[in-house]
């Protein structure tokens, strides 16, 4: 892929999001009680992926559900709707020949988060519980999740495996990572948050800043909140003998985390592409990397954020400046995107997702009005 230059009159994003669930504080708790049923030594469950966040099915005291993996999460959380009582504190989970049968929990609203900001529901969200006692391996290209009992159950690392010192910082999984070749740092690792990487408020941010010309205004709704800050490209992410070519980084104008130790955070939009073995019991975590994973990506070529709401597929966001700009605005509901009325928020966003150059025929609705336009994607930043 060529080099991606932003055009020399890059516009800032206008965004209107505002939370949409409580803000909650993590703590760090020990290791849950599990039972491991049957006498494998590996259980492999299979993974989908929607908006770049791995999804699993489980079982919520004996009932289906559907949870996020989020390894960038201290407490697991479900939603209100998935509990047979309101006023528990505990649920019964299970995943695959996994069981926690008295699993704390934060009850907070996840169905609302998962369907307007990913566009697909989910009951929960999993992370550190999941990850405190058992090496855990997100293969996003291969769809799957694999718990490994012990070290003897798991399988030699493949072909061009990195393997890397890992630590627990604030209740998080991280690693050591390098932007533009400086010194390297901690990253955590954290597959329910948007984006590439993110970097926590620091004096490196005026030097970052200084060393790009083009920067756009950033913001993320997450399950905690949103976080808010500017949006650049930088040359280069080195994870051990991995480079990741002009990733998009997210400086941050709130601390995530309560210690100093986490300089930012490795998102779902960058492990999203790899292979990703946590291993706490170990300290080591192992990425592999196949064909393409550490190319730069384009954010947002239509200039369009879109979310769901009630079934609809709605403009969030219009970066101003843009031909986008000139036509659609946020709330605008979106009926067919070059022909095809996308169902889901992923169907929708994937057909704004091309190359420069590329045309895409939009129709929308506005007040009960049908309009279309013909956008020309670009690159943005």
């Amino acid at each position: 892929m060529p080099l991606i230059v932003p055009p020399h009159d890059a516009p800032p994003v206008r965004a209107t999001t505002r939370p949409i669930v409580p803000a909650y504080t993590a703590s760090t708790p020990v290791p849950p009680e599990n039972v491991w049923l049957g006498p494998s030594t590996s259980i492999v469950v299979p993974m989908a992926i929607h908006d770049s966040r791995p999804y699993v099915q489980a079982l919520i005291d004996g009932h289906p559900a559907t949870l996020v993996i989020d390894t960038g999460v201290v407490d697991t959380m479900v939603d209100p709707g998935a509990l047979d009582d309101t006023n528990e504190t505990k649920v019964s989970l299970q995943i695959g020949e996994l069981r926690f049968p008295k699993l704390a929990f934060v009850r907070i609203g996840v169905r609302a988060y998962a369907e307007r900001e990913l566009g697909t529901p989910a009951d929960g969200i999993i992370g550190r519980d999941l990850l405190a006692r058992y090496a855990v391996q997100l293969d996003f290209p291969g769809r799957q999740m694999t718990l490994y009992r012990d070290a003897h159950a798991m399988l030699p690392p493949a072909q061009g495996a990195v393997t890397l010192p890992l630590r627990v910082l604030d209740g998080l999984p991280a690693i050591g990572a390098s932007l533009d070749n400086q010194q390297s740092r901690w990253f955590a690792l954290a597959t329910g948050t948007s984006g590439q990487v993110a970097l926590e408020p620091s004096r490196d941010r005026a030097t970052m800043l200084g060393r790009n010309e083009h920067s756009i205004p950033y913001q993320d709704v997450s399950i905690a909140g949103v976080n808010s800050g500017v949006l650049v490209r930088t040359r280069t992410l080195s994870v051990g003998g991995l480079t990741f070519n002009q990733p998009l980084v997210a400086l941050l104008d709130r601390s995530r985390f309560e210690g100093n130790d986490i300089t930012g955070s490795l998102g779902a939009t960058m492990l999203s592409g790899v292979s990703v073995t946590i291993d706490e019991p170990a300290s080591s975590a192992t990425i592999v990397a196949p064909p393409g994973a550490t190319l730069a990506r384009f954010y947002e070529p239509s200039g369009i954020g879109l979310e769901m709401r009630h079934g609809a597929i709605l403009v969030r966001n219009v970066v101003p400046g843009t031909p986008a700009d000139e036509h659609l605005r946020p709330g605008d509901e979106i009926v067919s995107i070059n022909g095809l009325a996308p169902a889901t928020l992923e169907f929708a966003r994937s057909l704004l997702d091309g190359n420069p150059g590329t045309k895409a025929s939009i129709v929308y609705r506005r007040w009960h009005l049908t309009h279309s336009v013909t956008l020309t994607l670009h690159v943005i930043v």
